[in-house]
């Protein structure tokens, strides 16, 4: 199998898309609107009192957000952001030579943790953001990285732990 870095391409990839579609039933269908109307009222855009919008209303005023890019620019780059995170799961699952499915997901939690929940607080903090949308995007993150972690290690687990080199059968 094709390796970058170390990393095998296929597990890569099929993280990466497991990760992404955990995005995609976030944020594209159970709580889209949630997120919306939020994002909405931390850009001043709806009251913070005002009924939520749904249907075409929300759609408009999503796309009223100052700087904010089409949604074909945001999926593609989203892809990429996702490709770039999950190869780094993939090298440190690798470095750290998980060896079963539980430890794989236990360096995704650290991972997590220490990386992916830690920099979201950044927002909350200094730029004041909704502490829905941070719970929404925390949701995200663990799941997607504890997802990606296992496809990863299901593909190429023998490769990640070291066994593959110990046996050269």
């Amino acid at each position: 199998m094709p390796r970058i870095g170390g990393v095998n391409l296929v597990a890569w990839i099929a993280g990466t898309v497991a990760f992404y579609a955990v995005g995609m039933v976030i944020y594209g269908f159970a709580l889209m609107e949630v997120w919306a109307n939020e994002t909405l009222k931390n850009h001043g855009l709806l009251a913070m009192d005002a009924a939520p919008l749904t249907g075409e209303a929300l759609y408009a005023q999503l796309g009223a957000i100052p700087g904010s890019i089409d949604a074909g620019m945001a999926y593609g780059l989203g892809f990429l952001l996702t490709l770039v995170t999950v190869f780094g799961i993939a090298f440190v699952l690798k470095l750290a030579k998980a060896s079963s499915l539980v430890s794989a997901l236990g360096v995704a939690l650290v991972l997590w943790v220490s990386f992916g929940a830690m920099t979201l607080s950044y927002n909350v903090l200094y730029s004041s953001e909704s502490k829905v949308i941070y719970g929404i995007d925390l949701m995200h993150l663990f799941l997607g990285y504890l997802l990606a972690a296992a496809v990863i290690y299901l593909i190429d687990g023998k490769a990640i732990s070291g066994a593959a080199a110990a046996d050269p059968g």
